[in-house]
């Protein structure tokens, strides 16, 4: 077994990058990398426990890029292996979408290869990233000002980043890089001793290319002149930091799940409880906010987090701060909202621990225009409106299992309520929930209790069970709640 074998070997058992038994798709493209690897895998296959395809894409970039798929087919053949070859016009989708060639060509390539890999039933496809590759990543994210998300660089298996920007996404492999810690330089070794001729594609010697230039300039640079080990040193700083990366990502994760309410626009966060997380959380959670309303986005800068954070902090109701996909974070009174427009449904909203005592019967202003009315009725008026065209916004209270006097609050901690057509109470909190009521709304919204302070009505959703009209009702309580047109 060659060196290099016994070295990816070792990382492959190392980190577990494969499972016994699994398919995997390799990318090859021709080049020294990726034909190294596809040698190197297929010479470990028994090892591995795996079973191999091939996949080349043509980006249609060069005049002789058909015929490295043609010899990428022909070494996929020699080893008796399986091999998709495609040809798509990355130009002309760069164009359509307004992206760089380079993004353009990441897009296309992964999404090429994720739909190889549904094709065949794989769930991973293998890349040639060597360390090389690693440290111009590591230091093309630092020199653009990245976090630990970037400066973490790739990692050795992590789900495949495909966009939907033309469709869903039929399946979502992970990629794994069994030459991550393998520098280019044994690689080269590596087909020079097994008497293996790669493709050069000529634009990797384009320095009009940012990463070229860190490739060909900037590194060997700082190796002549500062440091004679910095790729060694970039691969070991993004080895630790993913680690570091991995619990932070996990951190946000917990928070995610009990604070954010997202929804179909929005992502709601309570104020008090999101400004309580440290800063690293709370930033993560800005950005995992705009990722699920904008997943097309590729970044979240730095000044736009730094900016919504101190916002969220220190600005009062009505104010907010921008954010990239057209989007903003919008401070309310208890709720912090990240969305396109402010949150402001057509709701009555009481301050927080207020109270307000019910005219019964009568008019009752709630406040921003809206106003609660109480009448005493016969079963029979209202029948109809109960069986027919029930509103929301009315509700009917058998009047003699009423005690009165009534007044509006605003929730409170422990609330139980048991909804119409439900036998036993639920927490106010579990209802709010399964009724997909913002948080930003809950501390606000109007309840209807009795004497009791048991809650006869939520306000806009549905009333009590307990007070509800049967064949015995005489008497009937009928509420109407309603915005006036000039509120």
């Amino acid at each position: 077994m060659e060196p290099l074998e016994q070295q990816v070997r070792r990382t492959v058992e190392r980190l577990q990058l494969f499972r016994p038994g699994e398919h995997v798709v390799v990318a090859v493209s021709g080049g020294p990398d990726s034909l190294a690897l596809l040698h190197v895998l297929h010479a470990l296959r028994s090892h591995l426990k795996i079973r191999l395809s091939v996949a080349t894409l043509d980006h249609m970039l060069r005049p002789d890029s058909a015929s490295e798929a043609a010899f990428v087919g022909r070494q996929a053949q020699a080893l008796g292996l399986f091999c998709v070859q495609e040809q798509r016009d990355v130009l002309a989708y760069a164009r359509e979408h307004r992206l760089s060639v380079e993004e353009a060509a990441r897009e296309v390539r992964y999404r090429f290869l994720a739909e190889v890999a549904a094709a065949v039933g794989a769930t991973a496809v293998a890349t040639g990233h060597t360390a090389d590759d690693q440290a111009e990543t590591v230091l093309m994210h630092f020199l653009r000002g990245a976090g630990l998300s970037g400066l973490k660089g790739m990692l050795p298996r992590a789900p495949a980043d495909v966009t939907e920007r033309t469709g869903a996404v039929p399946a979502r492999p992970d990629v794994v890089r069994p030459l991550l810690f393998t520098p280019r330089a044994e690689v080269l070794a590596y087909l020079e001793q097994r008497g293996l001729v790669p493709c050069l594609d000529p634009s990797n010697s384009d320095t009009t290319f940012f990463r070229n230039r860190l490739r060909h300039e900037l590194l060997p640079l700082l190796e002549a002149h500062y440091q004679p080990n910095v790729r060694r040193l970039l691969v070991r700083t993004a080895e630790t930091l993913a680690v570091d990366w991995d619990y932070l990502r996990s951190q946000v994760e917990q928070a995610w799940h009990t604070l954010a309410q997202p929804e179909d626009e929005h992502v709601c966060f309570p104020r008090q409880a999101f400004l309580s997380q440290h800063q690293a959380v709370q930033r993560g959670l800005v950005r995992k906010a705009v990722r699920r309303l904008r997943p097309m986005l590729r970044d979240v800068g730095w000044e736009h987090v730094v900016e919504a954070l101190r916002v969220a902090r220190t600005g009062e109701a009505g104010t907010r701060a921008t954010l990239p996909g057209h989007l903003f974070l919008f401070v309310e009174r208890q709720a912090l909202v990240i969305g396109p427009r402010p949150l402001l449904p057509p709701w009555p909203r009481l301050p927080a621990g207020t109270r307000v005592p019910v005219a019964v019967p009568g008019e009752t202003e709630i406040g921003e225009g809206w106003v609660l009315t109480v009448q005493l009725t016969a079963p029979e008026e209202v029948l109809s409106n109960v069986l027919v065209a029930p509103d929301p916004w009315q509700a009917f209270l058998d009047a003699d299992h009423v005690r009165l006097p009534l007044a509006l609050r605003t929730r409170r901690a422990g609330d139980r309520f048991t909804p119409l057509g439900m036998a036993v109470p639920v927490k106010l909190a579990d209802f709010l929930t399964a009724q997909k009521v913002p948080l930003s709304l809950r501390d606000e919204m109007a309840l209807l209790v009795d004497a009791n302070d048991h809650i006869l009505w939520v306000l806009g959703l549905r009333p009590a069970h307990g007070t509800r009209l049967t064949e015995a009702t005489h008497r009937v309580l009928a509420l109407s709640c309603y915005r006036r047109k000039d509120g």
